[in-house]
């Protein structure tokens, strides 16, 4: 498996009792982490057993960093160097589970950037293009349509792209029909409505977030995906299959430590399934199963493998 990730990061994490603006906090832990939505995504996938190699830029400044605290966690990195400093992520999270995130934009690159990281790209699916996931946000500088290009690029080689995007990158996606998008409930409607505000939770009633979500789904599968995949926090997915079938997938009641990489460790769980063989109703309950598990753990993009399998058998005992 591969995981196209355009924006990598540092992930500085802070944890509070309570985080309030235009206030001064004591935060009673940092760490700082490699990040951005892809890392996540390949640390589940390693967590489930799985390989995948990271694939993205790597700016010169403070690349050698990144690079080296993603060796030592045992992550295979791709890196197309580029001009620019690798940027960096704050992380917020209280004592309550609620999490507040600060994203800098990246460095700029340009069209020779996306040039050679699609290069990169096409020489790592000639091994690893199986089941390809695209994650993340764009830096400054590359198009709105690079996922869309990446999409276009994967299917020439007969594998499969999941999109785990926001904003124009998901929007320009949509054109090329990838095999399925997965964004949160409030990055789907800031994408259908041009709203700019990115909730990190979902705390709407049931039944009104489930509506929004099939109605989100409908929309992101006419503008073109294949299959509109659309998380609803804690409440569930709601996703259309190849045919525009909606289907619901309750959450699993699970005691939140973490929030943050939910979303990634879903597109993960997904990717796992979908590339063990699994059909695309079997992936997205072990999808949930995996995104259940990951708001359990301390760390972003982490999971216990047993507690997957102890929430999967329960969503099969119901099914």
């Amino acid at each position: 498996m591969l995981v196209v990730n355009p924006n990598l990061c540092f992930d500085r994490t802070l944890w509070v009792d309570r985080f309030e603006a235009g206030t001064v906090s004591r935060p009673s832990r940092v760490e700082v982490t490699p990040g951005g939505k892809g890392v996540n995504v390949v640390r589940t996938l390693r967590d489930l057993g799985r390989t995948a190699t990271l694939v993205g830029p790597l700016p010169r400044g403070r690349g050698d960093e990144l690079a080296r605290r993603l060796a030592d966690e045992g992550i295979e990195l791709r890196g197309v160097p580029v001009d620019g400093e690798v940027r960096s992520a704050t992380v917020i999270v209280e004592s309550s589970g609620r999490a507040t995130v600060l994203n800098e934009p990246g460095p700029t690159l340009g069209p020779a950037d996306l040039a050679a990281l699609l290069e990169a790209l096409d020489e790592e699916l000639a091994d690893h293009g199986d089941v390809v996931v695209c994650s993340g946000s764009l830096p400054p500088g590359l198009p709105h349509d690079t996922y869309a290009q990446v999409t276009d690029l994967v299917r020439r080689r007969g594998g499969t792209v999941v999109v785990d995007g926001a904003r124009d990158a998901l929007a320009a996606a949509l054109a090329a029909a990838p095999d399925a998008v997965t964004p949160n409930l409030a990055e789907a409607q800031n994408l259908l409505t041009g709203a700019t505000t990115e909730l990190s939770h979902h705390e709407d009633d049931v039944e009104q977030s489930r509506a929004a979500a099939f109605e989100a789904a409908d929309a992101l599968q006419a503008h073109g995906a294949r299959r509109a995949v659309v998380t609803v926090g804690a409440h569930g997915v709601a996703w259309n299959d190849e045919g525009g079938t909606p289907h619901w997938v309750p959450a699993h009641p699970v005691q939140p430590v973490n929030p943050i990489g939910a979303g990634d460790s879903f597109a993960a769980g997904l990717a796992a399934a979908l590339a063990d063989g699994c059909d695309w109703e079997t992936a997205v309950r072990h999808a949930v199963a995996v995104a259940g598990a990951a708001v359990e753990h301390p760390r972003a993009g982490h999971v216990d493998l047993a507690r997957v399998d102890e929430l999967l058998s329960r969503s099969e005992a119901v099914r």
